[in-house]
């Protein structure tokens, strides 16, 4: 009688990135929200109506060039979540202005949102944002990128800013 267990399948080759960077956004931007609620703590010499107007802008912003680089990756058939393996190496849209617009995005987003809510706290959300894709998500994504990709990402990687 066999007893042995089939053993299960390795996961593809990915980043592994298994904490994903929308349900972090989506804890930052609830963080900032209660802590504005519990604790208000307006921008410092903000006037209202231009805080609004701005964050609104850059929250706009942020969001359309997220989804740029989404859907680019979507058209061409790209895995979008960070655990799975990236098909192509994509340098053009918003790749060819950011190796990381939908990062870019998120901060833009949380940023604007502070700012329209006049809201110091939901500002400062952007800081754990901002650390835990530095720290964490895009050392492993390009650490990746350069196994799978190689000279042809190291060239793109001199060539497009991280960020702006």
């Amino acid at each position: 009688m066999n007893t042995a267990m089939p053993s299960a399948s390795p996961l593809p080759d990915s980043p592994g990135v298994y904490i994903k960077p929308p349900r972090i956004f989506l804890v930052c931007l609830l963080a900032g929200m209660v802590l504005h609620w519990v604790a208000p703590w307006p921008v410092p010499g903000l006037p209202r109506v231009f805080g609004l107007a701005a964050g609104l802008l850059l929250a706009g912003a942020g969001f359309a060039f997220m989804m740029w680089g989404h859907t680019l990756f979507t058209r061409l058939g790209v895995n979008v979540k960070t655990i799975r393996p990236a098909s192509m190496l994509v340098a053009t849209g918003a790749y060819a202005w950011s190796r990381n617009p939908m990062y870019v995005g998120f901060l833009a987003i949380l940023t604007g949102l502070g700012l329209a809510a006049g809201s110091a706290w939901m500002v400062l959300t952007v800081l754990p944002m901002a650390f835990y894709l530095g720290l964490y998500v895009i050392p492993r994504e390009e650490a990746y990128l350069t196994r799978r990709f190689g000279p042809d990402y190291e060239t793109y990687r001199r060539a497009v800013r991280r960020w702006l």
